[in-house]
């Protein structure tokens, strides 16, 4: 019973961990993109804050494998594809964080699951396109709504966790990622008030390879 007990408060003690850092690279991440591309927010803070998210990321990487290699991964290598590392910090955060997988991995192994890396890459190219096809042609408000959102790669997530690869909590640490990423825009912006299209469009917009694309 001890030892179940145990167990099961370690889990928790890990999925909290996996919440407050996912949180917090969602919300650094805005941050820097804000910094660079609106010019809210301070420079001088930004590339401190790449490396610390660059650490981070890699860390959660090595120590979490399969979800977090897979997400992050899909993350960078679309950031990469899409061209979208277009100032000093995001190329320091970069880096840093393949730096650090790299180096961690080789010391302690790395859990890179390929099916989940595709999923998470072709959910993210779906999106896009979707996204784009909603700006060019006149949907409806609901589709257009919906497409503007970006959901394919929610629904990806979901069909990895039914098809047994990532447990349920997972989406915890996702959706806090997503949370803090909008969150921090509606905070720099002070759009609380927004309308309910502006914000799902910045929901749309916290997607990895979404980040850094200007409006």
């Amino acid at each position: 019973m001890l030892e179940t007990i145990a167990g099961a408060g370690d889990a928790l003690l890990q999925i909290l961990l996996l919440i407050f850092s996912y949180a917090f690279l969602g919300g650094t991440i805005k941050y820097i993109d804000q910094a660079y591309d609106e010019g809210i927010g301070s420079l001088k803070a930004a590339k401190p804050l790449a490396v610390v998210s660059g650490i981070l990321m890699g860390v959660v990487m090595v120590i979490d494998g399969g979800f977090s290699t897979a997400f992050f991964l899909a993350m960078l290598i679309s950031l990469v594809i899409t061209k979208k590392i277009d100032n000093q910090s995001f190329m320091i955060g970069t880096m840093t964080g393949l730096a650090t997988f790299l180096v961690g991995g080789s010391v302690w192994g790395m859990d890179i699951m390929p099916l989940p890396l595709v999923v998470f890459i072709i959910a993210g190219i779906v999106d896009e396109l979707a996204d784009a096809l909603a700006h060019d042609r006149n949907l409806g408000r609901a589709a257009g709504l919906l497409l503007h959102y970006r959901p394919f790669s929610d629904i990806a997530l979901v069909a990895l966790i039914v098809a047994a690869p990532f447990e349920w909590t997972y989406l915890a640490p996702y959706f806090a990622f997503t949370l803090s990423y909008l969150l921090m825009g509606m905070r720099e912006e002070g759009q609380v008030g927004a309308s309910v299209r502006s914000i799902i469009r910045k929901a749309g917009d916290l997607r990895p390879w979404a980040i850094g694309r200007r409006p």
